[in-house]
């Protein structure tokens, strides 16, 4: 009891325009009872709470403040153990219609009825969360108020909620599809479907409401045990929301907000009467292995009712059915041939395996060994010297082969990166009532898939690019319309694949980043002096620096400088970059970079001395040999090659490495250009050698933390190659140059 009374007093609604948290109190009301039995004087306090709660949520309070006020009152005194006083007698107020501070004058604008798991609210997890309207207004008739009453904004947000509440229950279906026993998955698929039932019933939309209340049973017969979460019930759940789509949409469409086409109660109907006679198990005949036989029948190759007396043939005889029918001329070999495949096809579709994640792992591990043993052997000198053309055939035939069969498991642990992006959505409405700012998310390229393990690594740095986006980003409805704008903004998140990685675009039609605003901040902290010059994009670039804001007040979104610096270390270390382009007054575009996968990388092999190593593609811009006459040494900054018009550093990773170059001379090698941070560099190597992707291996305990190097990889010849990682190999010739020795090396 204690419990629940301290979740009513601290904080559980933001207002009386909260129509969340109100529905989540009413359901601790409940629990409070049912737990306990309230009797007494604290039944007629209750029940003052829920007039007080009805009167605020159906606008029939005369003085919302006032009724507020005295709703936290009487909880405080419940949690704090004190008698609740009866109010003293206060004269009405001066401004009956009066809202409290940030709403509109339309009271039903600030009405948004959703369930009441969102907004910080957190209702009991072992409670019916949302607002089931006709559990606590007993005194409702059966038939509420026809749809011509309610109000249109109402109807309006409803249908908002109601498509949010749908795609959350689809993110949950999928954790269901993975561990039918998880709990809260179960408890968090329930809650949507019973803030939709409380409202749609509310609002009168008897489909909507009938449907929902279906659904709600069946899980709440999941949540207490007694059914079983099997793929029928996963495929009854997923059916209602395709329907509770269906009928979304129609209400959406609809100017007067009713509901009810002659094609949607069909649906509706069809589907209470599946879930009338549901028994929990899959219907018989779901996805059965179709007979050879009958598919031979229904293609008219066989009489109906033969194949039963071919079936028992092959029996006595021990034979095949096929054989059995070719023999007897009933069917030519490819006729029983194509009905063998259509069969195969079915049995295909049909068949699904549920593979624990590790196994799937040590089989793309070792699939990667298999690639790399295969290029040992096939490049081996001793076979490369056979000239035997079956030899040669063969052995194109096996690199298929081993190609095909990696491209195929590490397509096993690609999932689609729509179950992140699909999370956005809760995260800008939430942000954007927060802030006051009208925002739309929209989402392209859902379908991209992406390593399973990346999906985890890239939410974080997701959800801080979208925070700033929406705080920094998008300006007031009022500062959009002053500056031609649509006063609603848009985030616009994408994503696609290119060559071996991910590309994702975070866009906003914002105010942009203001050049000078963050060059003066740049200089106030220290970062940068006042006399240097710096391009536009490395102006930006400073951003990510740790602790760097432009806010200048602390906001519960962002102004604390965490953020940005934490989304570059993390994009760094899924080895990826981040690029920044910026409009001032029209918006920003944040573009992502990163593998694919994290077990391999495609790689640059260069030459350095007798040794290989691998810099990863996604870090080189471009590569060159340069002329004589670009090459500079100037005082204090060392050596600088220049490239377009542009000064960058020399950076000789013979000397970082330790190895003795074939060429000395910048223009007789090859120069690789980076960036890293604010600037770009050039990396000498002796020559390149190709470009080929590579299976990462760690180099153990005992090197995980050598600056420069990132793992390693075993090329065709069976020999090792160090996988560069430029952002350390930078660091160490910053260092180098700090020091005055320009001789640091790879420690």
């Amino acid at each position: 009891m204690e419990n629940i009374l301290v979740r009513l007093a601290n904080g559980v609604i933001d207002g009386p325009d909260d129509l969340m948290g109100i529905g989540d109190c009413l359901n601790l009301l409940d629990d409070l009872e049912k737990e306990t039995g309230v009797s007494g004087p604290h039944v007629k306090t209750l029940d003052s709470l829920r007039r007080l709660f009805k009167d605020l949520i159906l606008y029939e309070s005369e003085d919302r403040e006032r009724d507020w006020r005295r709703i936290q009152e009487m909880l405080g005194c419940l949690a704090r153990g004190e008698p609740v006083e009866d109010p003293p007698e206060e004269e009405p107020a001066a401004d009956p219609d009066g809202w409290e501070m940030g709403s509109t004058d339309d009271p039903a604008e600030n009405v948004v009825p959703v369930n009441g798991n969102s907004g910080g609210n957190g209702g009991p997890e072992d409670s019916e969360p949302g607002m089931d309207l006709e559990s606590f207004f007993p005194e409702q008739p059966d038939e509420p108020e026809s749809m011509e009453m309610q109000d249109p904004e109402l109807v309006k947000d409803f249908i908002l909620e109601g498509k949010e509440h749908l795609s959350t229950i689809e993110l949950n279906m999928l954790a269901l599809e993975t561990n039918p026993k998880d709990q809260e998955a179960i408890n968090a698929v329930f809650r949507p479907f019973h803030s939709i039932k409380g409202v749609a019933g509310f609002l009168n939309f008897k489909e909507i409401h009938h449907l929902s209340h279906e659904v709600e049973n069946l899980l709440d017969a999941a949540r207490s045990g007694k059914l079983a979460v099997t793929d029928a019930v996963i495929d009854i759940v997923l059916n209602a929301t395709d329907i509770l789509k269906v009928l979304l949409a129609e209400l959406e469409e609809n100017p007067e907000g009713q509901e009810g086409s002659p094609s949607s109660s069909a649906l509706v109907a069809t589907f209470l009467e599946r879930v009338k006679n549901f028994s929990g198990e899959a219907p018989a005949g779901g996805a059965p292995v179709r007979k050879v036989g009958t598919i031979l029948t229904e293609h008219c190759i066989l009489e109906e009712g033969a194949a039963e007396g071919f079936a028992e043939a092959s029996r006595t005889a021990g034979k095949k059915f096929g054989e059995t029918v070719i023999e007897e001329g009933a069917a030519s070999a490819r006729d029983v041939s194509l009905a063998l495949r259509e069969q195969r096809h079915s049995m295909e579709n049909a068949a699904a395996v549920r593979v624990d994640t590790r196994k799937l792992d040590n089989l793309v591990d070792m699939v990667g060994e298999l690639v790399i043993a295969q290029s040992m052997v096939l490049e081996s000198p001793q076979l490369q010297g056979i000239r035997d053309q079956k030899l040669q055939k063969d052995s194109v035939q096996l690199k298929r082969i081993t190609a095909e069969l990696q491209r195929i498991s590490m397509s096993m642990r690609m999932v689609p990166i729509k179950n992140t992006f699909q999370k956005m959505i809760r995260l800008v409405r939430d942000l954007s009532k927060k802030s006051g700012k009208e925002v739309t998310l929209v989402m392209q390229g859902e379908e991209t898939e992406i390593d399973r393990n990346m999906v985890e690594e890239i939410y974080e740095p997701l959800v801080h690019m979208i925070r700033n986006s929406v705080d920094h980003g998008i300006e007031m409805p009022a500062d959009r319309v002053a500056a031609g704008k649509d006063p609603v903004g848009t985030v616009a998140i994408a994503a696609e694949q290119k060559g071996g990685c991910i590309v994702i675009d975070i866009r906003d039609d914002g105010k942009g980043l203001d050049v000078e605003k963050i060059r003066a901040k740049a200089i106030e902290r220290g970062i940068i002096a006042q006399g240097d010059q710096l391009c536009e994009r490395e102006i930006f670039d400073l951003i990510f620096h740790a602790g760097f804001s432009t806010r200048d007040r602390v906001t519960e979104v962002s102004g604390r400088g965490v953020g940005m610096d934490v989304v570059k270390k993390s994009i760094e270390r899924l080895r990826g970059k981040i690029e920044i382009d910026s409009t001032f007054g029209k918006g920003s575009h944040f573009q992502l970079k990163v593998p694919l996968t994290m077990a391999i990388i495609d790689g640059m092999v260069i030459q350095i001395g007798s040794q290989r190593y691998i810099v990863p593609t996604v870090a080189l811009k471009e590569s060159f040999r340069p002329s004589e006459q670009s090459y500079f040494t100037i005082q204090k900054k060392g050596e600088m090659v220049k490239v377009r018009e542009s000064l960058m550093p020399l950076v000789r990773l013979h000397t970082i490495l330790g190895e003795e170059p074939k060429h000395r001379n910048p223009w007789e090698g090859l120069l690789l250009v980076v960036t890293e941070g604010t600037s770009s560099y050039c990396l000498l190597a002796d020559e390149i050698v190709g470009r080929q992707e590579v299976v990462i291996k760690s180099l153990g305990g005992l090197f995980q933390n050598l600056r420069g190097v990132a793992g390693g990889a075993i090329l065709g010849d069976g020999k090792v190659a160090l996988i560069i990682d430029v952002k350390g190999i930078i660091s160490l010739y910053e260092d180098s140059a700090d020091d005055g020795s320009g001789k640091r090396r790879l420690e």
